[in-house]
């Protein structure tokens, strides 16, 4: 009976305004970083994106604040009682993305393709953060020490890809490594546990249509945005 009570706790929250807030910030500022990436891409300007200074910052700012919102989500829609369907059904449908992103970055960048960018992170992080919703806890400590681990500069960055380089390109256009960013989502399952537990309130003012609608639709809006940014900029040199 406990744990039934704890699950329809859980559900009941429903929508959290400044999680929503949270992912629907990133997703702007990721699409303005990508728009700034294709401007140097297509020539427009010598920007040093992505890797440059203040672009990497950039770049953890983004990351950080979507990592940490997926980190609380994925406690809030869990709480006490795994809902393995649904669990099953998204991770089915990001892995399904990701295979996409790696097979499309082969044909656009076969020297640089994509092997572990943010959707292989997202479903590698969902698979860890989801055996330690129940144990907030053991989440946080386990966040603070891979953070850690990755200012102390206790592991090569691209830590454990370093390990099987030779089969990997020289570069990537997209990597999101475990250390620091599992401790990122895995902090972030630890806040959401607070939410459930009240401790920190989910309660604040109505949030702008075009906020809800980016925060229920990351992953959709993740997938196309740069294709549209680049049909722009082609079209736009193709009439230029």
């Amino acid at each position: 009976m406990q744990q039934q009570k704890g699950a329809s706790s859980s559900r009941s929250i429903g929508r959290v305004g400044w999680v929503d807030a949270l992912r629907a910030s990133a997703i702007l500022l990721m699409v303005i970083f990508h728009f700034c990436y294709d401007l140097r891409y297509f020539g427009y300007v010598d920007w040093s994106v992505p890797n440059g200074p203040g672009w990497w910052q950039f770049r953890y700012l983004i990351l950080t604040l979507f990592l940490g919102a997926a980190g609380v989500s994925l406690s809030l829609s869990h709480g006490r009682i795994i809902r393995w369907r649904s669990f099953w059904v998204r991770a089915l449908q990001i892995g399904l993305a990701a295979l996409a992103i790696t097979l499309i970055s082969m044909v656009m960048f076969p020297e640089g393709w994509i092997y572990f960018g943010i959707l292989h992170f997202i479903l590698f992080a969902s698979l860890v953060g989801v055996a330690l919703v129940r144990f907030p806890t053991v989440a946080l400590g386990f966040g603070v020490v891979i953070v850690a681990i990755h200012w102390l500069d206790l592991l090569p960055s691209a830590w454990p890809f370093n390990l099987i380089d030779q089969y990997l390109p020289d570069y990537t256009e997209d990597l999101v490594a475990p250390f620091p960013w599992l401790g990122v989502v895995l902090i972030g399952v630890w806040l959401g546990s607070l939410v459930r537990s009240g401790k920190i309130s989910y309660l604040g003012p109505r949030l702008p249509i075009w906020v809800s609608f980016s925060a229920r639709h990351s992953l959709a809006i993740y997938l196309l945005h740069q294709p549209l940014l680049f049909v722009l900029f082609l079209t736009a040199a193709k009439y230029a």
